[in-house]
């Protein structure tokens, strides 16, 4: 702790040259060069690196102390053990671990030489967002020849697309069942539109269960007694009562025939099991990795690594972790006076069923 020490008195004024862009007005140059500002800035960083490489080491563990606090690795051997590693690191590889923009990103950047937030993603499955579609077979949901009678010019009339139990669709002159549309589920529906016996130019408008006026836009164009059909899909609003609009710009006869719909993904529990390594003896002063790998038809969710020597606290020893394709890895640099053991393990998992 006493060298870290002996150093950090300068961290204040490194900090603020590391980690904030110089303020040096070059507006002519950089107007001429957009670049101009960044190779400065990456100069002078290396600059520091060459002066005082031990002070701009020691402004990025002074940065990442909490950060490392929080991630539940922090020790009292910590800020050695991170000073120790950066020291080892070249000049482009520093820079680039005082660019990353979390701790995560420092530790991949002693791993692989990138500043990344390769451990963090975004989940899948936005029950808004991330829609499902399933196909069905056609099926029609919509006559007004059966039911209902054509839709008036210049006026709307709603619809039902996910009819719960009989009498189905036959009130809207569709078919007497599901048409394999569950209740409550789709968010859009894919449909086939007819327009027929129409009784001048106009056009049709679908929509989600909106208040009128009905939106600037057709789905078809329809001529008198012409009959044409067009595939779109139409937003809705799922569940009891009807779901969606049409608007006629003049008197027509529609038909309806769903052809398949989109619903938010189904939570499906994960099949998962955990793969551990073989326990590795560390050497003395070389960078060691352990790596634990799912198997084929498994994918990496997660992982870390564990020590039979009952602590991972010891001092001298500086351990992280990435992941490595479809596994885990833990890199190791053994500082003691002997062979340290560890080993890395990964959580594998798979969708059942597949």
């Amino acid at each position: 702790m006493k060298s870290f020490h002996v150093v950090a008195g300068v961290n204040v004024i490194l900090a603020i040259s590391i980690f904030a862009v110089p303020a040096m007005a070059q507006q002519g140059s950089a107007a001429r060069d957009p670049d101009a500002a960044q190779r400065a800035e990456y100069a002078s960083k290396l600059q520091q690196i060459q002066t005082n490489k031990a002070g701009f080491v020691a402004a990025i563990v002074q940065r990442w102390d909490s950060g490392a606090r929080a991630s539940g690795k922090w020790d009292a051997n910590w800020a050695v053990g991170m000073q120790t590693a950066l020291m080892k690191l070249d000049a482009d590889n520093l820079i680039t671990a005082a660019a990353a923009t979390s701790y995560a990103g420092v530790l991949n950047v002693l791993a692989t030489g990138k500043a990344g937030e390769t451990l963090t993603g975004d989940a899948l499955g936005d029950l808004t967002d991330d829609l499902v579609y399933t196909p069905v077979s056609p099926c029609r949901i919509v006559d007004t020849r059966n039911a209902g009678g054509p839709i008036s010019g210049g006026s709307a009339r709603n619809f039902d697309v996910d009819a719960p139990s009989a009498p189905w669709f036959t009130g809207q002159g569709g078919a007497n069942g599901s048409c394999n549309i569950p209740f409550g589920v789709a968010r859009a529906v894919a449909m086939t539109i007819t327009a027929t016996a129409g009784q001048g130019v106009g056009f049709l408008s679908a929509y989600g269960l909106v208040p009128p006026p009905p939106p600037p836009t057709s789905v078809l164009n329809y001529e008198a007694n012409q009959n044409i059909a067009n595939t779109t899909i139409v937003p809705v609003i799922p569940g009891g009562g009807n779901d969606f609009t049409i608007f006629a710009a003049t008197t027509v006869h529609v038909v309806i025939d769903v052809v398949g719909y989109f619903a938010a993904p189904a939570a499906t529990a994960l099949d998962c099991t955990t793969v551990t390594s073989s326990t590795v003896f560390a050497p003395v002063n070389v960078w060691t990795p352990v790596d634990a790998t799912c198997s084929a038809g498994r994918t990496a969710t997660g992982g870390g690594y564990d020590t039979p020597e009952g602590t991972l606290g010891y001092p001298g020893v500086w351990v992280t972790e990435v992941p490595l394709a479809n596994g885990w890895r833990t890199w190791v640099d053994n500082q003691t006076n002997g062979p340290r053991r560890i080993f890395t393990y990964v959580r594998c998992c798979r969708i059942p069923g597949r």
